[in-house]
């Protein structure tokens, strides 16, 4: 299949030349090399901007948990089609009932897996299973540098304490660790201290403001915890930047400007595979399906979803990014724009118009 754009792996900096060829060729054919495991909505945090983290008598009204038996046969059949890396995440996956035996079997079956924690949890047995079947890289939320700000995000006691144990605990055993930070206001005079407790420790950070609202039941208040002037202001400068650097081609389709398009996938925690974990649609039951047949509707879901037709003659379309879950989340359809969210990117953009010299 000819493609008549740069594919997202294409720009991975970070991968090997020999991996970089592998994720080249399985965009090209379309092969499912990169999955994600959303094991459990559970967590032990109560962090008030999660799109996924369901209280355990809500889960019920949503779905059913899948087992390890059925996590582990979706796992075979995708290692069979290709998934070499593999992402366990939640909620707090640590929280799934039969996290040890589905994560032993996972590290048995070869895929390069990423943890993604929020840590407070990796002691005691946890901390000996990784250290047996260590992960190819823990990712792990860092939401304050203290216990306070913790209590202000996550609604918990010792928040940080437990984390801190936890990242020390994955450091002295030599696993790799990444930070990343969702910046609310009840952080962002945090910033700086996360920024440099990473720093002391030598890890990699990440932040971002960028947070979306629930489609999937989870009880989000987003619109009260964005820190607004920051985000307008990025906003602001990233239609300065599309607009002198890299106009955006809405002829292209909503999902190629993903770096899972063709390559990756996100099956949830009552079993659905989707594109992204931020959406709602598809809803591909690979629960009660062959993986492969998943996935070649999940490519069809790709190639068929177009932008509405709002989008395809707006003046600002060229400034103006968005991807499918920012239309879902944002618009609360995949097929639909707001006059609340146009107006406001067309607001920035006349703003900054003369600048511009459009």
């Amino acid at each position: 299949m000819a493609q008549e754009f740069e594919p997202a792996c294409r720009r991975m900096e970070w991968l090997d030349p020999f991996y970089k060829a592998v994720w080249e060729k399985a965009f090209a054919d379309a092969i499912p090399i990169s999955g994600t495991f959303e094991l459990t909505p559970r967590c032990n945090f109560d962090c008030q901007m999660c799109y996924v983290h369901l209280k355990p008598h809500q889960i019920p009204l949503h779905g059913r948990e899948l087992t390890a038996k059925e996590w582990l046969r979706i796992a075979g059949e995708a290692k069979e089609a290709g998934t070499t890396w593999l992402c366990i995440t939640g909620g707090e996956p640590l929280m799934h009932p039969e996290f040890e035996t589905i994560y032993r079997e996972l590290a048995q079956m070869g895929f390069f897996i990423t943890l993604q924690t929020n840590a407070s949890l990796i002691r005691g047995t946890y901390a000996d299973l990784l250290a047996q079947y260590p992960p190819r890289g823990v990712k792990i939320t860092l939401y304050g540098s203290n216990d306070e700000v913790y209590g202000e995000v996550c609604q918990v006691e010792k928040g940080f304490t437990r984390v801190d144990e936890g990242i020390r605990t994955l450091l002295e055993m030599k696993i790799p660790v990444q930070l990343v930070s969702t910046v609310i206001r009840q952080n962002e005079d945090d910033v700086k201290k996360m920024a440099f407790y990473a720093y002391l420790h030598k890890l990699p950070w990440a932040a971002t403001g960028g947070i979306k609202k629930s489609v999937r039941g989870a009880e989000s208040e987003v619109d009260s915890l964005r820190v607004q002037e920051k985000l307008e202001e990025s906003k602001r400068q990233e239609i300065r930047w599309h607009l002198k650097k890299a106009p955006l081609d809405i002829t292209r389709k909503p999902c190629t400007y993903c770096r899972d398009y063709r390559l990756g996938y996100w099956v949830t925690w009552d079993g659905a595979m989707k594109f992204c974990g931020f959406m709602k649609a598809p809803d591909i039951p690979v629960r009660d399906m062959s993986f492969q047949n998943a996935w070649d509707q999940l490519i069809r879901f790709e190639e068929q979803l177009e932008w509405p037709k709002a989008c395809k003659t707006c003046k600002v379309s060229k400034a103006c990014f968005k991807c499918a879950a920012t239309l879902e989340t944002e618009c609360g359809s995949l097929n639909q724009v707001t006059e609340e969210f146009c107006n406001r990117v067309k607001k920035y953009f006349d703003e900054e118009k003369g600048e511009w010299k459009i």
